[in-house]
Order: structure tokens, then C-alpha cells, then sequence
């Protein structure tokens, strides 16, 4: 892959796009409508179980809204319920994936060691947003090429280290 020219020259910040976390606030405001109809019929038990239920699945997804990957000169700083940096230095290779569900896909990050870290964002389901998954990948690619640094080496577990120099 080759390097564009421009392509990493200031903050980008990737987030969870909206077709990743609305069916989730959808999902929970009809659930708090039927807590209400839970509540008419007297099962007030039940009622406060789902209330709980529908009300964590609303704050979680209002809360993903925020989830995704901030690409600096220094690092890709992901960010989820806990915010993680990885220095591009660290990074092996981006990696795309596709899960099981059709035309779905995801990024991950290999750093040293052979770890992958999977990336909130972007994220493509059932190829909704598939146009701007591509984009992403390849912005995120782009930037860990232009700020891996020239001491990068490819790590793996199988090749030989290099000589000690004395």
C-alpha cells in the first residue's frame, strides 16, 4: 500500500456511526413504552425489571455515540467504556475483518506481541455504511503508514531477530 500525500496531517477522529448504535435506542424507548403498559396491568415487578433493563439499553447507546478511534501524530487513541492509547510505533499491521454476519466488518490493530486490539470504529452491519467503513479503513491505514516511524520493523513470532551489533 502506498502513502498519500496529505492523508495524516491533522487529528481525525472516527466515531461509532449512527447505524451502529440507533436500533439500540429504538429497541429501548419501545421497551420503556411497553413498561408503561406493564405498569396499567398491574406488574409492577416485572415493570421495574424492564424499566431497568430498557433504561440501560438507552444510556448505553446514547453513550456509544462517543466510542471510536482519535488517530494523533503519536498514537490511535481508542475509546470505549475505558480510553486506551497505542503509540503507532507498537502497531504491526491494520487489519480488516469480517465477522460472521453478512457483509459486516471491523478493524483491528495487531501491536507487538501478535495482540489484536478491535477498534469500536468504524464498524459496517449488514452493509450499512459500507462506503464510509472503506473510507475509514483506509484513512486509519494510511495513518498508521505515515506515523509508524522508520525504526518500525515487522514483528512475528516465527522470523529470526535481528543480530545484536556490539
Amino acid at each position: 500500500m502506498t502513502l498519500e500525500d496529505g492523508a495524516a496531517e491533522a487529528e481525525v477522529k472516527i466515531r461509532t456511526p449512527r447505524h451502529a448504535w440507533v436500533w439500540q435506542l429504538v429497541l429501548g424507548v419501545c421497551w420503556l413504552a411497553w413498561v408503561g403498559a406493564m405498569q396499567r396491568e398491574h406488574r409492577v415487578l416485572f415493570a421495574l425489571l424492564m424499566l431497568f433493563v430498557s433504561g440501560a439499553m438507552v444510556a448505553r447507546a446514547i453513550w456509544s455515540r462517543t466510542f471510536g478511534v482519535d488517530l494523533t501524530r503519536e498514537a490511535a487513541i481508542v475509546r470505549r467504556f475505558r480510553t486506551r492509547s497505542i503509540p503507532w510505533q507498537e502497531v504491526q499491521a491494520v487489519v480488516r475483518y469480517k465477522p460472521g454476519g453478512p457483509s459486516g466488518g471491523g478493524v483491528e490493530l495487531i501491536i507487538e506481541g501478535g495482540k489484536p486490539v478491535l477498534l469500536p470504529a468504524p464498524t459496517s452491519i449488514f452493509g450499512l455504511g459500507a462506503a464510509q467503513f472503506e473510507r475509514d479503513c483506509h484513512r486509519i491505514d494510511q495513518w498508521w503508514l505515515a506515523h509508524r516511524g522508520e525504526s518500525w520493523r515487522h514483528v512475528r513470532a516465527d522470523s529470526p531477530r535481528p543480530p545484536a551489533q556490539r
